[in-house]
């Protein structure tokens, strides 16, 4: 890796793994994470993002694992690494093997995917904006038919179209669905509106320079009955999740901006 800035970060997921006073334990309310734990390589990056973009936190956890510092397991559901020392793994392994097998359910994904879209087509209806379209690829007599992409939504206030990206999903927006939807805006004339759980810094460049916006609400959303699940979510792997009822009020304030 090389650069004193990329040494920091590998400096800071080692002191995860070494010390139980490190700041990803420090937030929120207590769980059974602590630095002898195994984590998934996605659920560092996670853990991380505050600090760091995903793609630079599995960087150091790279150099980490070529050290010898960190051992990785790899399953049919996820790669998991821990400290090379600590011995009796399997067991901590195949618990959050349970967990993420029954969170990565398609029936649950797609619950909670459409549960966010349908929180802001409310939030967007509070905010005087119009709902044109729903799963759409055309505005106006054009048609994107470039890719088989549609957008969640086409909306409308004061005389400015956007075309709205809902993500309720843990990883980044993929980069080629980001620019291919940004290029449909730009094809159909609307403006690009993401609401997102979380983005890089480097997806909100983009997005100033096509002229969008994007909202982010950082905490992956799960509906009313879902609470077990978040509970351990939260308890096994401190993953950022919670059940909403309403969209908080910080969150409207970014939409009502606009």
């Amino acid at each position: 890796m090389g650069s004193v800035a990329d040494k920091v970060v590998v400096d800071d997921v080692r002191d995860f793994f070494l010390n139980p006073g490190h700041w990803v334990y420090q937030y929120g309310s207590p769980s059974s994470c602590v630095n002898d734990s195994p984590y998934h390589r996605k659920q560092i990056e996670v853990l991380f993002e505050k600090k760091y973009f995903h793609w630079i936190t599995d960087r150091a956890v790279n150099t980490l694992l070529k050290e010898g510092f960190l051992r990785e397991t790899k399953t049919d559901v996820a790669n998991f690494v821990y400290r090379s020392n600590v011995r009796y793994v399997t067991r901590e392994i195949n618990k959050r093997k349970k967990l993420i097998q029954r969170y990565s359910d398609p029936i649950i994904t797609r619950a909670i995917g459409s549960y966010a879209e349908t929180l802001f087509s409310f939030l967007f209806r509070v905010y005087n904006f119009t709902i044109v379209g729903c799963n759409v690829n055309e505005y106006k007599r054009n048609k994107w038919t470039e890719t088989e992409h549609n957008l969640d939504f086409i909306i409308e206030k004061d005389g400015i179209s956007y075309g709205v990206e809902v993500k309720n999903t843990l990883p980044y927006m993929e980069e080629e669905e980001f620019n291919i939807k940004i290029k449909m805006c730009e094809y159909l004339n609307i403006t690009p509106l993401w609401v997102l759980r979380y983005a890089p810094g480097t997806q909100f460049e983009a997005m100033k320079k096509a002229g969008g916006f994007i909202v982010v609400f950082k905490t992956q959303i799960y509906p009313p009955g879902q609470e077990p699940l978040v509970k351990e979510m939260w308890g096994l792997m401190r993953l950022p999740v919670s059940v909403w009822k309403d969209i908080p009020k910080g969150v409207e304030k970014q939409l009502a901006r606009m």
